[in-house]
């Protein structure tokens, strides 16, 4: 979480996930030893993939302007699980192997998360900062268009995002 002192508090011990090529593993090597686990994974497509769909829906509370703690409302909870849904078709068109299960639980991470977690993304709106829409919302629009899978909501958050990003107005 970022704060604004531009320092990160980490509520969560430090980890690196890369794919099993061996540049990765040059990376793990010189990570050896320190506080930061790096993992290496054979399947990084779906671990890349299931990371952006945590990352996507913390755009609701950029939106909301609100922590993690909105996540325990049922009609943020029925919208965050549509939304999930929307990218998780996405992300398989993209060669993710992710189980039906996984919008289910990264809804209930935030639900068990301290209602007072933010996100870099939040920080970055509360202190009028640019925001990762694209690389964290963006992507699931593009893609899905280009998959010719519906998008939905996502047709509604990326133009609000980017508009609270960029302006005008």
């Amino acid at each position: 979480q970022r704060e604004p002192d531009a320092s990160v508090w980490l509520r969560a011990t430090p980890r690196l996930t890369l794919p099993d090529v061996p540049q990765a593993k040059r990376v793990a090597e010189a990570l050896s030893g320190t506080r930061c686990t790096v993992e290496l994974s054979s399947d990084f497509i779906s671990l890349a993939w299931r990371k952006l769909l945590q990352n996507a829906v913390a755009g609701l509370m950029v939106l909301a302007n609100r922590r993690a703690g909105m996540f325990s409302r049922p009609d943020i909870t029925a919208l965050a699980l549509a939304y999930l849904q929307e990218g998780l078709a996405v992300a398989r068109a993209e060669g993710a192997t992710l189980n039906d299960s996984v919008p289910q639980e990264i809804v209930d991470g935030f639900h068990r998360a301290p209602a007072d977690l933010g996100t870099s993304i939040l920080a970055d709106r509360q202190a009028n900062r640019p925001l990762e829409w694209d690389i964290r919302n963006g992507v699931i629009q593009r893609y899905g268009h280009a998959q010719g899978i519906p998008t939905p909501i996502s047709d509604v958050l990326v133009p609000l995002l980017a508009a609270g990003s960029e302006g005008p107005g």
